[in-house]
């Protein structure tokens, strides 16, 4: 799980930071910078994630997000200034600074620290005519004969450190008067270093980054024989989940259709979906009505089809990577064309998702899905340390960031700067206090998706 971000001259932002919980909505005006933050976790998951060798520190363009170039990237566009990520995953910090080289066209790390229970472990700073490497807090020309400085490579933003190893494990064996504690202090670093791309790898090898623009539906699709661990950047290949999980049985099956047909029930879109072939080639998706007619799902309401992928991406998330260790996930505007209650619906479902092992990121225009998941605090099925709202502003002085708070009660602490909420949504959301007080009575454990009573 990502505990803390910060990110200094990166897209909106000039300096920015952001504690993460399990639960994590970004809201704001349009153009307000909101997404910033969410790019940053998408860069860091496609450099993470690249198996091309000398790609650079940074994966700009890749599978979960197009930033262009540097100078798209860098806030105020101005190239010759540097951009620095922070984060912290666990027990582990890292933080580097990358700037861009005009001459060769290309980024460099120039600065990094990577710390563990706030010890260093690995540092490097490079100047025009200097570097200089600490290992352990230890300058690395104190170090002895036996290693020779040189600029530290890199995969993406991780440090490689076998080149040193190498040459320790040969000066040992050829070396009898090599002290073993000298080779013990580079192993403890490089298991440190092994520690952190393994931490790296479980939490972005099971990265899913649904943007906001989203695929029209087709009439008719291929069996083609191909499965998807995700569903897409434009949730492309929602489809193909749900048909190639439709055919299996048993505890293969994850049960797509399942839990969207819930969801479906529960918001009343509609009786839910079923997967119907058409030949051994082809099959259509059917939209179940609520009166039991089918329907193609070209032929229905375009936020059936929009809605599709954000399901998918969140059952996903909940069933078919519970194996795995905190997976993230990223959806951005999933309510688009879809009406009030759905929205709220939309609130149930993400807050469901926190009874899962990892981490859901939202960015969302729906008041209703907000006011939505604060009910669920009010009604115990979320703690308040469980989720953090993230208001976005473009003010006078650049874009600023407020933390709000949910308390037990269900309220926002503090209130939304700027009347973000209209009145009407206030007067909304004291109604929903009100039904809370009626039933706070209910018990159970909410482990499907589950919703509170109209």
């Amino acid at each position: 799980m990502i505990d803390r971000l910060e990110v200094v001259n990166f897209r909106a932002f000039r300096t920015e930071s952001f504690n993460f919980s399990r639960l994590n909505i970004f809201v704001g005006r349009n153009n307000s910078g909101k997404s910033s933050a969410l790019s940053a976790l998408n860069i860091l998951a496609q450099t993470t994630n690249n198996t091309q060798l000398d790609s650079g520190p940074l994966i700009l363009n890749g599978e979960f997000d197009q930033l262009g170039t540097f100078k798209d990237m860098v806030h105020g566009g101005r190239a010759n200034t540097p951009v620095r990520i922070s984060f912290s995953i666990r027990d582990v910090q890292c933080q580097f600074e990358v700037k861009y080289r005009t001459q060769r066209r290309e980024m460099e790390i120039s600065k990094y620290r990577l710390s563990r229970n706030g010890n260093s472990v690995f540092e490097y700073a490079a100047t025009k005519d200097r570097y200089d490497v600490h290992i352990n807090g230890v300058n690395i020309d104190e170090l002895g004969d036996h290693i020779k400085k040189k600029r530290p490579k890199f995969d993406g933003f991780l440090p490689v450190f076998s080149d040193i190893m190498i040459a320790l494990r040969r000066a040992r064996d050829a070396d009898r008067t090599f002290h073993e504690s000298k080779y013990n202090f580079f192993r403890d670093v490089d298991r440190n270093l092994f520690h952190f791309r393994r931490l790296m790898i479980e939490s972005f090898g099971s990265f899913e980054s649904l943007g906001p623009f989203r695929d029209i539906p087709k009439r008719t699709y291929l069996y083609s024989g191909e499965t998807a661990a995700n569903v897409g950047r434009t949730g492309e290949n929602a489809v193909t989940m749900i048909a190639s999980d439709n055919s299996k049985r048993g505890s293969e099956r994850v049960g797509f259709v399942d839990e969207i047909t819930k969801w479906m029930r529960a918001t009343e879109i509609s009786g839910g979906v079923r997967v119907k072939n058409l030949t051994d080639r082809h099959f259509e998706v059917v939209v179940i009505g609520n009166d039991g007619t089918e329907h193609n799902i070209c032929d229905v309401g375009f936020g059936c089809s929009q809605v599709l992928p954000v399901l998918v991406a969140g059952i996903g998330h909940a069933l078919l990577r519970r194996s795995r260790t905190a997976p993230i996930l990223i959806i951005q505007e999933p309510e688009i064309h879809l009406h009030p209650n759905a929205q709220a619906a939309l609130g149930s479902f993400f807050a469901n998702l926190v009874s899962y092992r990892g981490q859901v990121f939202i960015e969302t225009h729906s008041d209703n899905l907000v006011l939505r998941v604060a009910r669920h605090v009010a009604l115990g099925d979320l703690s308040p340390d469980q989720v953090k709202i993230f208001y976005v502003e473009d003010a006078a002085g650049g874009r600023k960031v407020h933390e709000v708070g949910i308390d037990k009660t269900g309220s926002f602490n503090p209130d939304w700067p700027g009347g973000f909420f209209p009145q009407r949504q206030h007067e909304s959301f004291e109604v929903a206090r009100a039904a809370i007080r009626e039933n706070k009575n209910r018990t159970g454990e909410q482990l499907e998706f589950r919703y509170p009573s109209k």
